[in-house]
């Protein structure tokens, strides 16, 4: 199927492929939303997943990131004319004092590629910042952690949102490589703990019966 063609194609960083794939995919009819679930963004998880391996380097991620962005060039008009009015909003960020965002990215780019309105706050996010999101109404909060201070930075966010009096009102969902299940359930008190893009996705659906 040229979608696992696409994933492929990026995942062994080959541009030129990815672009033409793309470009292929396009005339056959296949949907924007199909190229970036089903092609791009499992093609850069790909490549997130042989870095952990060591099969990648640190900067081989940034070429996958700048091969995809120009490949969702050729599909951005698509994008931007799909009519999506989502009900549900989050934001995203790194817990304080984490600055590895490339999995961070990847979920972003699937929460809005499945149109839910989601804010990046970006890197070494300040837990008061999510907790002014909360406030603000988000439905939502996704915490990538990257080390085991970061964990206690997610920690810190939940027991302000509980100080707040409005943790009943937002969902929490965590992931990166410094929690796991464990630790995002009895030290975070995170409402989920998710391996990869797609299950925060799935745990947004879930939660808000999207």
């Amino acid at each position: 199927m040229i979608l696992e063609q696409v994933a492929k194609s990026l995942a062994n960083l080959d541009k030129e492929e990815t672009i033409s794939l793309t470009v292929q995919a396009i005339l056959e009819g296949v949907t924007s939303r199909d190229i970036v679930l089903h092609g791009l963004l499992p093609g850069l998880g790909e490549v997130a997943k042989r870095y952990e391996k060591k099969e990648h380097l640190y900067p081989d991620m940034y070429k996958a990131s700048s091969i995809f962005h120009e490949a969702l060039a050729k599909i951005k008009h698509q994008i931007v004319s799909m009519e999506t009015k989502p009900e549900v909003w989050g934001v995203i960020g790194l817990a304080y004092g984490d600055m590895q965002d490339f999995g961070k990215n990847i979920v972003h780019m699937t929460l809005g590629a499945n149109g839910f309105e989601v804010k990046d706050l970006g890197k070494s996010v300040p837990s008061d910042k999510f907790l002014q999101a909360a406030k603000e109404g988000a439905d939502f909060i996704a915490i990538s952690i990257m080390t085991d201070e970061g964990v206690e930075e997610a920690k810190k966010v939940v027991q302000g949102l509980k100080e707040a009096g409005v943790r009943e009102q937002v969902k929490i969902i965590v992931g990166g490589a410094g929690v796991n299940a464990l630790k995002a359930a009895h030290i975070i008190e995170a409402d989920g703990y998710a391996e990869d893009a797609a299950e925060v996705v799935e745990f947004v659906k879930i939660f808000f019966q999207a």
